[in-house]
């Protein structure tokens, strides 16, 4: 597995998941699976304080040219960069959860399939 993102890393459950993508968004960042009050700090510290922030962020990191599996490694990294190690095991589920949401907005945008390692 690579060192980027991958779906596989993601410690959300199935249901969190669901119930995430479900969710009519409050804007609170603590509503996205896996932000606690560490990572919340580090977003907020880096300028973002909503959850609608946080897909903004994934949304200006997608270029032409940039397929769906950079995009996500661009967000991957984006938070890695601001995100303090001690809440990093959380980054995949945060990744993945908005990745998903905003995938039933813009099709295409986030591909699971892609990473499948199966022929």
């Amino acid at each position: 597995m690579s060192e980027g993102y991958h779906p596989e890393k993601s410690k959300v459950s199935a249901d969190k998941l669901s119930d995430f993508v479900r969710l009519q968004l409050s804007g609170d960042l603590k509503e996205v699976p896996g932000i606690g009050p560490k990572t919340e700090e580090a977003l907020k510290a880096a300028g973002i304080s909503t959850t609608f922030g946080l897909i903004g962020k994934y949304l200006t990191l997608k270029e032409e040219g940039v397929g769906p599996v950079e995009h996500t490694d661009r967000f991957y990294y984006w938070l890695k960069s601001v995100v303090p190690p001690s809440a990093g095991q959380f980054r995949a589920g945060i990744v993945r959860s908005i990745c998903e949401k905003v995938n039933l907005t813009f099709p295409g945008l986030y591909e699971e399939d892609a990473y499948n390692t199966e022929a």
